[in-house]
């Protein structure tokens, strides 16, 4: 029924799923920043340098927190934390209601990269085009919704490598005229030889980068927390939480069969109500190693009409590019913990495991 103030009283008693949503009425336009700089030298006719530095911020973007939090230093006393524990809903700040997602210019991100790039123009039938990016993307967990953080009352604490970061990236493309065939230096005297063998083209594409960074949390425990993101803590150093020089061992599959990507020995449940002292994404998933092969020929039929006939290869090593590793420390199930079930892409996304061909034909007038 509705009150004579127009408001519907809320029927029940879980008030823990009475969710709300609240937009914060001084909520102002977010605006994004983008700078750049570099220079070129031709080193000679064919072969050129360049360097160049990019960088962006995002400022006051919009992203959402649920403020119905309980703060993580509600208490010291162990009874009352105990208390809350066992009904963490009379401890909210908003009692009579779940989560209150408040959306407002939380977000804000920057980028910066340096690009080293190195370029062969045309010339003897080769190009080449090779470039490396060192770069590092921020923000404060706006890319995961900016609600699952540690805590809405210290939103700092989630500050650090944005989930799509990639830190270094190196790509290589070269193309070639196979040097037969007519207006090639071999074997330019046409007939069946030319249609055979000549005209051929290949392209080469090879991409090594590092892995994007992974985001660790922690459950089934034995100690009582409170409500909220749980991390592990950590007993070793940064770079040694990951397994040096990391194979995933002679079998991938089953799973658990796997070499452990992480190094379990550095990681620990935190002590009771507290929320561990792993930081966010500060870890690394694998890097990726991709090579593209493509080789193609352009059959004139008349003036006018061509014919192109193309072969495209993905993955011809059949190098498996792993996914983000198990990432939930968990003690009833530290089989899975650090393991892979999964590549990056799909059928024939930049990432799959297997070999994929295309054979491609095309008519141009």
């Amino acid at each position: 029924p509705t009150a004579a103030d127009g408001t519907v009283p809320f029927q029940g008693t879980n008030y823990g799923a009475r969710n709300a949503s609240w937009f914060d009425p001084n909520m102002r336009m977010p605006y994004v920043m983008m700078w750049s700089g570099g220079f070129q030298v031709q080193l000679s006719r064919t072969w050129l340098m360049e360097t160049t530095y990019q960088g962006s911020q995002g400022v006051g973007l919009l992203k959402n927190w649920d403020i119905n939090a309980i703060p993580l230093n509600v208490s010291t006393e162990r009874t009352v934390l105990d208390q809350i524990f066992i009904a963490p809903q009379n401890y909210k700040p908003y009692p009579q209601f779940g989560a209150i997602q408040h959306y407002s210019n939380y977000g804000h991100n920057s980028h910066h990269s340096g690009t080293f790039r190195v370029e062969r123009r045309f010339a003897q039938g080769m190009t080449l085009n090779t470039f490396y990016q060192l770069g590092k993307t921020l923000n404060d967990g706006d890319d995961d919704g900016g609600r699952s953080g540690i805590t809405f009352y210290n939103r700092r604490l989630e500050k650090g490598r944005a989930s799509y970061d990639i830190r270094h990236r190196l790509v290589s493309v070269l193309t070639y005229e196979l040097p037969f065939g007519k207006g090639r230096k071999f074997m330019h005297g046409g007939g069946l030889k030319d249609l055979a063998f000549g005209g051929w083209d290949i392209a080469w594409t090879q991409t090594f980068q590092s892995g994007p960074p992974v985001l660790l949390t922690a459950a089934g425990g034995p100690n009582r927390y409170l409500p909220g993101m749980l991390r592990p803590d950590t007993l070793l150093p940064a770079d040694q939480l990951v397994v040096k020089d990391y194979s995933v061992g002679a079998n991938r599959f089953p799973f658990t069969a796997q070499n452990p990507y992480f190094n379990n020995a550095g990681f620990a449940y935190p002590a009771p109500f507290t929320a561990g002292t792993m930081g966010r994404n500060i870890l690394e998933s694998p890097g990726m190693r991709w090579t593209q092969l493509s080789l193609s020929k352009d059959f004139k039929i008349t003036e006018r009409v061509r014919v192109v006939l193309r072969w495209d290869c993905n993955n011809p090593t059949k190098e498996p590019q792993l996914a983000d590793p198990g990432a939930s420390y968990n003690v009833n199930s530290l089989a899975s913990f650090g393991k892979f079930t999964g590549t990056r892409g799909s059928f024939s996304d930049i990432g799959t495991a297997r070999m994929h061909h295309v054979l491609v034909g095309r008519v141009q007038w």
